[in-house]
């Protein structure tokens, strides 16, 4: 039986998607870049292959695609320059007899050639695989990582949306909708605009915080140049918030609102709501220590 390799299969997407497969009765690489950490990661999985990967060193390659026949592969946000960066594991994969990726894009990439998920995704047609292209929005658990402390010690929001509204999707569901490209007919040569059932403003999600974790969260909608200052200040490094500001910048003009079905026509069912993510987090936004607001 062919594996499926998984890359990124420790992240927020990733790891739902290796329980799906599992699910699903597949055979699993998990891809890791500190095996011991991986066995650790998946010590409840053990029919999971734990194997080294790295897209910088070719070398980790020949393992990672020995008798893989479809590959889930997302970016790794640090690596930018996708010739020098993807595109060589790329045609190691073609070379190795890889059939099928489902790569995890971005949506709206068809219309901003600079971002690097159009370019992979270009590779991949180039090279001729059959390719599944997932292009979601906003991710919900991007709140308790990366806005996780403003939540927990701040009881705030601290985006410059404005008034923009967002159509946040739970990585959960692109977990499972991933697992059933890789594993049911009829997605491939597809690509999905993936997102939840409604567009909220970050006073609606502010609102439903509140009401589940029972006490007030703030929607403080600084302006971006604030936004910069403090969200560096508090410790978060200048290239990643640069891009956070551009992101937050084109919500803020309604980039972020498009509600489509795609993902509740391959899941079968309604998308994960907001409300019903927060309960499932609930202890990420717990308050650990006091702390006097900046």
């Amino acid at each position: 039986m062919s594996t499926i390799l998984v890359i990124g299969s420790t992240g927020n997407i990733g790891s739902f998607v290796v329980k799906e497969l599992i699910k699903r009765g597949a055979s699993v690489k998990a891809a890791v870049t500190n095996s011991d950490r991986g066995k650790t990661f998946f010590s409840d999985l053990p029919e999971v292959e734990v194997v080294t990967f790295d897209f910088l060193s070719p070398s980790t390659y020949k393992d990672s695609l020995k008798n893989v026949k479809k590959v889930f592969l997302v970016r790794p946000p640090q690596l930018a320059h996708p010739k020098q960066d993807i595109l060589p594991f790329l045609q190691a994969a073609k070379s190795a007899g890889v059939e099928h990726i489902v790569f995890v894009s971005l949506i709206g990439v068809e219309k901003n050639p600079v971002v690097p998920h159009h370019k992979i995704e270009k590779y991949i047609m180039e090279l001729g695989f059959h390719y599944t292209f997932l292009r979601p929005s906003f991710f919900m658990q991007n709140l308790n990582t990366t806005h996780r402390e403003d939540i927990a010690l701040r009881n705030e929001l601290f985006v410059p949306v404005g008034k923009g509204k967002t159509s946040f999707i739970d990585t959960r569901d692109i977990g499972e909708a991933a697992a059933i490209c890789l594993t049911e007919p009829g997605h491939v040569n597809r690509k999905y605009d993936l997102t939840g059932s409604e567009a909220l403003t970050y006073e609606d999600i502010a609102l439903i915080m509140s009401k589940v974790l029972k006490r007030r969260i703030e929607y403080k909608n600084p302006n971006v140049f604030t936004f910069r200052k403090v969200s560096m200040k508090r410790g978060m490094p200048k290239d990643f918030v640069n891009v956070m500001s551009i992101l937050y910048t084109m919500t803020k003009w309604g980039t972020a609102r498009l509600v489509t079905n795609d993902l509740e026509a391959i899941l079968n069912r309604p998308p994960i709501q907001f409300e019903q993510y927060v309960k499932d987090y609930k202890q990420e936004f717990v308050i650990e220590t006091q702390h006097e607001p900046d």
